[in-house]
């Protein structure tokens, strides 16, 4: 850290290099480990959804918003309400109008949402990130109001990168109130990254296993004040290698999409067939609760992604963060379903008496304990 003088204030501290990401947290005063933000950054580079579920003022809504911020801090304030849009979801959305707005027959105007304008946006600028935040996204059902996005991204593929579009309006020359030009159908742009914060209380719904398959899920219960005083984790050990990444979020190529090379290409990393993926996916197969091809994909581009950027890379800890993220947020049910199989996985944690995989581990063991005495468990608590 740098130092100034300044008459009237005294010794002041100049904020640290900004192209740094861990660098760029700590300036703005807020707290999140290495591990966090790194996990945080490669699961939006491997697939721009992202579910961030956990106790409330952990700072869920703020890792995506000085994320965003952080790619997007060399612009203008109006520049970045283009590239940055902030949706506070409604309890009572039963569609998708609360996202991308809607035709009025009174006054003959499409009425657009600061989202839909991004959308719009985004797809005229595809060399640029932008990027939508969700606050409390389960407030309402999201299977009813995000099911066309969901949709519309897993119908991107390497051979058709546009997907299938949304249905706007039927109409010709619909413009909004301001004059904005709205086209009869759009595209989800795979330059735009959605993330969504989670709290579970009596307000709110669970999610489906359609949702929760589709995006890395980054759970925020952990407080721990003597990491918070010091500002680090002092066992944080999955970190980027280098954290100067605001070029590094977007693909520029066909690679662009998780596809079966992802796989192929981790088996080379791997070396073997009897790897920790297949060996968890054939556990979990005789219990009914299996992943399909593309969580398979997914979590090879992301170890795949992991072994280039991250500090002296190992594969278990890759594998131990995907398996957290993308399995076992699937889980939830009865004593009778879960007790068996959640038994299996914890075995499958541990290499005779040598934890092989400590963070799923961990998050089992709490699932096991919350069936013990509530008989029912589920991942997003």
């Amino acid at each position: 850290m740098e130092w100034e003088h300044d008459s009237e204030k005294g010794t002041i501290m100049i904020p640290p290099s900004s192209a740094n990401l861990f660098d760029y947290f700590e300036s703005k005063g807020f707290f999140f480990p290495k591990e966090i933000l790194t996990r945080y950054f490669l699961s939006l580079k491997t697939k721009p959804f992202v579910i961030l579920p956990g106790i409330s003022g952990t700072g869920k809504t703020k890792i995506a918003q000085i994320f965003a911020d952080y790619i997007c801090q060399e612009l203008s304030a109006e520049e970045k309400n283009k590239r940055i849009a902030f949706v506070p979801v409604r309890p009572d959305w039963m569609d998708n109008k609360g996202l991308i707005g809607y035709y009025n027959l009174l006054d003959e105007k499409y009425h657009a949402t600061a989202m839909l304008r991004l959308l719009i946006e985004a797809g005229q600028h595809p060399g640029k990130p932008y990027f939508v935040i969700f606050d409390e996204m389960n407030l309402a059902k999201v299977e009813q109001y995000f099911s066309d996005f969901l949709s519309i991204m897993e119908s991107r593929t390497p051979d058709n990168k546009e997907g299938q579009p949304i249905i706007l309006h039927t109409l010709k020359n619909i413009t909004t109130p301001g004059g904005l030009n709205i086209p009869q159908e759009l595209y989800i742009p795979s330059n735009v990254y959605f993330s969504g914060t989670v709290n579970v209380d009596e307000s709110t719904y669970m999610f489906s296993p359609k949702v929760l398959d589709r995006a890395n899920v980054i759970e925020f219960n952990e407080v721990n004040l003597h990491d918070y005083e010091i500002g680090k984790a002092e066992e944080d050990k999955f970190f980027l290698n280098k954290a100067e990444v605001r070029d590094k979020l977007l693909s520029h190529d066909e690679t662009a999409f998780c596809s079966k090379q992802d796989y192929r290409e981790l088996l080379k990393l791997l070396g073997r067939s009897d790897h920790p993926l297949s060996i968890l996916l054939n556990l979990l197969k005789e219990y009914n609760l299996h992943f399909g091809y593309r969580v398979v994909n997914e979590i090879s581009r992301f170890v795949r992604t992991a072994h280039d950027m991250v500090h002296m890379f190992n594969m278990d800890d890759a594998m131990d963060v995907q398996f957290l993220q993308k399995v076992l947020p699937k889980f939830h049910g009865t004593q009778a379903k879960l007790a068996e199989p959640l038994a299996a996985v914890q075995s499958f944690c541990y290499n005779g008496e040598k934890l092989r995989f400590p963070r799923t581990a961990q998050k089992v063991a709490r699932m096991l304990k919350n069936l013990e005495v509530q008989g029912y468990t589920s991942f997003i608590e």
